[in-house]
């Protein structure tokens, strides 16, 4: 805990959370692994790092919403390359990672995220809806078991694990980047400002809501579920 106003106030679970993602980040680069290298377990990471696995999970899931690392059930996380990097130092050369910027990025990641729901629902088929329901039964298992767990649940809310699904099942190459870039952009300035999106249970049930409309083959109302979903805008806490 820390004092202000004379009062003793706890340390923000974000906090835990954000410099665990950066220590990560920083053991890929520090140890020159590349794409194809694996990562040592969660197991080992929580050890390291010395916070909970279920924190370390959330924080491998974030990485693999930016398409840093896939992991891959029963084998391991392995490192994927992270070239997109450079585009995302140069669209934000010269800005902060603030509330400013998150005011500025919803517009265009409201936009490429509901063209790739167009993309993917001109694709859809049985197992496309398959494969992005089975995406959310992985996160609703994952929560259900890390629910309980300290910090948990505030990086649980900033995973972006089936919007990425949809960009991947897309068919767009050149959306799926500028998604994975708006999405990088996106959850840098939230993670920096210190603030979560909200109840991921609730943000889970909004994405049950798009996934059952596309599974009708409602587009109308798939975007607009997606576009309430997305247009939350963060502007307290941190």
């Amino acid at each position: 805990m820390t004092r202000r106003g004379g009062q003793l106030v706890a340390i923000q679970r974000l906090d835990v959370f954000r410099e665990a993602l950066r220590r990560i980040e920083d053991h890929i680069e520090a140890n020159h692994l590349q794409p194809g290298d694996r990562l040592p377990s969660d197991r080992d990471l929580a050890a390291a790092l010395e916070v909970s696995r279920p924190l370390v999970r959330q924080a491998i899931k974030v990485l693999e919403s930016l398409g840093r690392v896939s992991a891959q059930q029963g084998s391991g996380t392995y490192v994927q390359d992270a070239g997109h990097r450079v585009a995302v130092r140069e669209l934000t050369r010269g800005m902060r990672f603030d509330r400013d910027l998150l005011r500025q990025v919803l517009p265009a990641r409201v936009t490429i995220d509901v063209e790739v729901l167009r993309a993917a629902f001109a694709r859809r088929t049985p197992e496309m809806l398959a494969a992005l329901a089975r995406t959310l039964d992985e996160w609703e298992r994952q929560l259900t078991e890390d629910g309980h767990e300290a910090g948990a649940t505030t990086s649980a809310s900033l995973d972006l694990g089936f919007e990425a699904a949809l960009g991947r099942a897309c068919g767009n190459e050149v959306l799926r980047r500028l998604q994975a870039l708006a999405h990088d952009v996106w959850l840098q300035a939230q993670i920096a400002v210190g603030v979560a999106p909200g109840d991921p249970a609730a943000l889970h049930h909004e994405h049950r809501e798009v996934l059952e409309a596309l599974a009708r083959g409602d587009l109308p109302e798939a975007e607009r579920r997606l576009r309430d979903h997305l247009s939350f805008l963060p502007l307290t806490g941190g």
